[in-house]
Order: C-alpha cells, then structure tokens, then sequence
C-alpha cells in the first residue's frame, strides 16, 4: 500500500471492503477491493489466478492495475488486494434498484444496447479462457458521466477458482448474491461458461422486470426459479408480450439441466444477439459478409420513402456509423414525404437520436432535419424544446452547432413563445450570449430570441435574470458598434424590459442611454435601427428625466459630445418621406417635452421647434401633424 493513499473507505459489499485510493504519484483515482481469504496459502494461489487479469488489454472489462497480498497479524485475517479502475457512475444494480423503486421500466434500446455491451465483455473473457463466475447487477459497472443512459457497461469483479470456493468468502455472501448464481454450483461446485450464461440470463431478467416486480419479489422469483422451472415460465410468459425475444432467451438460459441451456456457440448464432452485438461494433461475433453490409446501405441510398429510412433506424438503432449515414442521406433526399417526416419524427426518430446527443455529426443532421419540418404543428412540442436545452449544455463550446440549435429555437418561438418560455431556458440562452458576445450571429439570434419570450410578458425565470441580461445585450451592442442589424434586434430586446423600474435605474446608474444614443448617430441611415432605437429612447423618457438628461450629455467613447438634436435632424432628412420615422421623431420629441425647463437650461429649444416645422410641412395631411400639436 506504499504506492497509494487512501481516499475513502466505502465499506465491505458482497465481495469485498472497496476503498477508493490514488497513487502517490498521480492524481488518478482507483478502487482497492480487499478480500479476506482462508490463509496465506489460498491467498498466494488466488495471486498466481488473478494474474491473467492485469494482461486484458479491452474495453470490454474493467481493467486491473495492480495485486498484492496483506495480513494483519492483530485479527489473523489474510487478504488478497485488487487495485482496478474507478467507476464514479456506479454499478448496474444500484441504477436498476432505483428505476425498480419508482416502477420505471428500462427503456428497450438501453437493455439491447447494454445486453449487448455485458455479452461482448463476457465472450472476451471466454475467448481468454477465463470464466467469471460471479456475474450479477453489482459486478457491471457504468462506464461515463452524468446520465447513466448514456454509460456503457463494463463487466468487473471476476473471481478465480480458490477463491470461489474459498469457504470464508462462501459463508459471507447473503442469500441476495448467491441468488445469481447456477443450481449446478450448489451441487457440484463446477463452474463453467454454462454457469455465467445461466447468471447472465438472471441479469437480462432483472433489466426487464424494473417495472413489474419490487427488489423482494426479484429475489424470491430468482430463487424460486433456481428449483422450479415453471415458476420462471409463469414469469416470462407475462413478459413476452413486450419482450418476446429476450423472453424466449431467457428460458434458455437459464434451464435448470445444465447440458440444456443455451451454449456460447447458440448465443454466437442467435439472431437477435447477432444484430444488437453488429450495433455495438462488437468484434467477438461473426457479422454478415461485407457485401450485404454494402448492400443494405445501397439499399437505403435508392429506396427513398421514409418508411425504408425508420426502418433502417429503428434495425440499426445502437449502431452510431449507420445512424449517421442514414440521417445525412434523409437530409439529401429530395422526395421524402416532409409531412410523413414530421408526424414521425417525435416517435420514430428522436428516440434513437437521444441515444447519441454526444456525437456532433448525428446532432447537426437531426438539427437540419427539423428546419426543413419545424413549420409542422407537431413539431412545436415541449419535447423538441427540451432536446434543444440539453444541445445547449452539451455543445456550448461548439460554435456552429450553436448557431443552429438557435435557429430551431428561433423558429420554435416564433410559433409558441410559451413553449419556450415554460422549458426555462433563459439562464441557458444567457450562458450562449456572454460566451459568444463577439460573435455577431449568435449574438443577433439570442436577440431576437430574448424578445419572442419577453413581448408579450415576463417569466419569472426572465426576471430573475434580467440584470445579467441587460448587462450582456449592452455588451453585445459596444462589442459590435457597427453592426447596425445586431444594434436593431439587441434594441427590440431591450423593449419588454423598459417597463421595469430597476431595468431604468441599471441603465441610468452605469449611463447606458449613451449605448442608444451613439446606436442613432451611427446608424441614423437604416430605418429599421431608427425605428428601434427611437421606440426605446421614446419609453425610456416617458419613465424617468434622468434619461432625457443621458440622452443630450452622451458622449462618445473618446469623449466627444453627442450631439443629440442634430442627429435628430439627420433622420428625418433621410427619411423625410417615411410617415413612421416622423411618427417616432415626434413622439420622442413629445417625450421630452415635460422637462422642457430642463432642457432649455442645456440647450436651445430653436433645434426641436426647427425640425417640427420641417416635419408638419412634410406631412401636413397625415397624422403625423396632429402629434406635435
């Protein structure tokens, strides 16, 4: 124990004390299983049988990186110390007991997937010539981080003969443990590859009934079934209505005579096995010929009706190569049904693009499908909104696949605002802004976003953002301060929020009007941007003095004074003919006016009373003419 150092000790399980340790020389974390053995002569056996396990060299089984042998002379106890890789994310039986506590069921394309992935790792082993001989939930492991659905499995905690039989070990398994186990074992003692398979099939029974039976009914089904067949048929017969496959597997399996049992050359041979260990790219079984490979892909290239695509997916669901190649040629296809493709994507497709929310490639061609059909009612579903907040988490480091996770939103609000509102994604959206304030695009887009959600009325969850908010549309608006689309869109942003008190109190402590003011004098020759900058200075001089007071003190940011009237002027001689402009000039001017005796002391009135003139013989027969009366 010299090379390592103790993190924490988590306790004695079925097998063993398990500590997580560190080497000294490292920072890399690893779990130390300590078993008591019988004495120093079952231990130095059991040493010499745990060797073979530091060669596996694969992904398939978790790996073993260091044995020693320990006695502590005080209790008399000898052990045997296994230093193997560190799971974080737990062990199957944890996860399987907590979806069996709320009577959740596995989701069928996680137990295809993760049969497939146990089965690969124990047909490794059994090509090493080595059996496992304690296959059960606890000993298989998730490989990966946050969400157990999207792990891998791992087979681990494999035991040699001595210790299998080591009489100390044998006495400390509860009933729980042993009730994996084949009823051959309890006769003869002989294990075999027959012995894991029959544990294997217990493994794949408790995958499938997290729904139907609670963990104590689980236990006395398998100890029940390890004596009476008819007990497990009664079972299964139940389950073949949504498993029929696996059910009939199962049976197989675990068949109380031994010789009848399912061999590993049946299981090499089963269709079923065949196809889920082809979806995983497992190595340890024969696949069909590359020609037929070439040719079902062929196939899905010429047969363009959508039918033929689902299909394709729905076969090849754990396969992410052809996942891929199937969704890009879909995107490619010009004579698909979109309608069809709509009303199925929620069903048929988005179940099997959840399973690779990792892989760029599949996110983006799931993304470009949804712009061609996201005009679809059936589309616009609290579903598809919450698949676009989890590509947020995953991807905000990834700039172009940003850029069209919120074009889908942008379309998606445009349709139902309140969908997007109720998905909470603005603290999300915030993120993306302040992350990519100096790019234009993005930038434009959380805009415009921003506004769909807030027009009509503010969340709570905008709210309680709002300060963070405002700060980062104003930093996007003087990172960009020629871009005259993104001073528009950050403009229209910002008009929900007028209306509240500490959104004019913000703007006037750290002098922020100034940000609109400059936004004018720049882009006094768009119209949009007149219009949109017009409308805020208007709201925001209806609300407080201290922003007319801002507005004519502006100055740039090498201090030059901005000269507000004049840029006023400006306007409107560009755009003398346009009603609207006019329309918003002398409502801002309107705005103005109750601090009048303000102003004069600052500047002369003859500049408003000039360009009043100017704009009511301009549009002497329009209403614009009656707004300045």
């Amino acid at each position: 124990m010299e090379k390592y150092t103790i993190d924490e000790n988590l306790g004695l399980d079925t097998l063993a004390e398990r500590i997580i340790v560190h080497r000294k020389d490292s920072d890399e974390s690893y779990i130390q299983s300590k078993m008591e053995l019988m004495d120093m002569t079952t231990a130095a056996v059991a040493y010499q049988e745990y060797l073979p396990l530091m060669k596996l060299s694969t992904e398939k089984v978790a790996a073993y990186v260091d044995i020693f042998t320990s006695v502590e002379h005080k209790i008399s106890a000898t052990y045997i110390n296994l230093i193997s890789e560190y799971f974080p994310m737990g062990n199957l039986d944890k996860y399987l007991r907590k979806l069996r506590q709320e009577k959740i069921p596995l989701n069928n394309q996680l137990i295809d997937k993760w049969n497939a992935q146990i089965l690969d790792g124990l047909m490794y082993l059994w090509n090493q010539k080595i059996i496992h001989r304690n296959l059960k939930p606890d000993s298989i492991y998730l490989r990966g981080e946050s969400h157990a659905e999207n792990c891998s499995l791992v087979v681990g905690d494999m035991i040699p003969p001595s210790v299998a039989h080591d009489v100390r070990m044998r006495t400390r398994l509860p009933r729980r443990a042993l009730s994996y186990t084949a009823p051959e074992i309890f006769e003869s003692g002989e294990y075999t590859i027959q012995s894991d398979i029959y544990s294997y099939g217990n493994v794949i029974l408790d995958m499938i009934t997290c729904d139907m039976l609670n963990d104590e009914e689980m236990l006395q089904l398998r100890i029940c079934a390890r004596h009476d067949s008819n007990t497990l048929s009664q079972t299964l017969q139940t389950l073949r209505k949504t498993h029929k496959v696996i059910a009939a597997l199962i049976e197989n399996m675990m068949h109380l005579d031994r010789q009848k049992r399912l061999t590993e050359v049946d299981l090499r041979r089963d269709d079923y096995v065949i196809e889920s260990m082809h979806n995983i790219d497992s190595d340890q079984v024969k696949y069909p010929a590359e020609r037929d490979k070439k040719w079902a892909r062929d196939g899905l290239a010429k047969n363009e009706k959508l039918e033929y695509y689902i299909s394709y997916l729905k076969q090849h669901r754990n396969a992410e190569s052809r996942i891929e190649h199937a969704l890009k040629l879909c995107n490619q296809s010009k004579s698909i049904d979109l309608s069809a493709l709509a009303n199925s994507f929620q069903a048929e497709i988005l179940p099997v693009v959840e399973h690779f929310l990792s892989n760029s490639i599949i996110v983006e061609e799931t993304l470009e499908l949804l712009k061609k059909i996201i005009h679809n009612e059936s589309i616009i579903t609290a579903e598809v909104v919450a698949l676009m907040g989890k590509l947020i988490l995953i991807f905000e480091n990834d700039e172009h696949l940003i850029g069209k996770i919120a074009d889908v939103l942008l379309k998606l609000a445009t349709q139902n605002a309140k969908l997007v509102i109720n998905a909470r994604l603005n603290s999300n959206l915030l993120q993306v802004m302040t992350k990519y304030a100096n790019h234009g695009d993005i930038s434009a887009k959380c805009c415009t976003l921003i506004w769909l959600m807030a027009k009509d009325s503010i969340s709570k969850d905008l709210r309680d953002n709002q300060l963070s908010l405002l700060s980062t549309l104003l930093n996007i608006l003087q990172k960009h301060p020629s871009n005259v689309d993104l001073f528009t869109k950050v403009c229209f942003a910002f008009l929900p929020f007028i209306f509240e008190k500490s959104t004019i109190d913000h703007l006037v402590q750290f002098n922020l009007v100034r940000c609109f003011s400059i936004g004018l004098q720049k882009h006094y020759g768009n119209r949009n941007a007149v219009k949109a900058g017009l409308a805020v200075l208007s709201e925001l001089f209806k609300r407080d003095e201290r922003c007319v007071m801002r507005f004519l003190c502006s100055r740039t940011d090498d201090g030059e004074l901005v000269d507000s009237m004049q840029t006023l002027n400006k306007i409107f001689d560009q755009f003398k003919n346009h009603t609207d402009i006019a329309r918003g000039i002398i409502t801002l001017l309107k705005s103005m006016s109750p601090y009048d005796d303000a102003i004069d002391e600052m500047i002369s009135t003859k500049v408003d009373a000039n360009l009043l003139y100017e704009i009511k013989r301009f549009h002497s027969d329009n209403d614009v003419s009656r707004l300045g009366d």
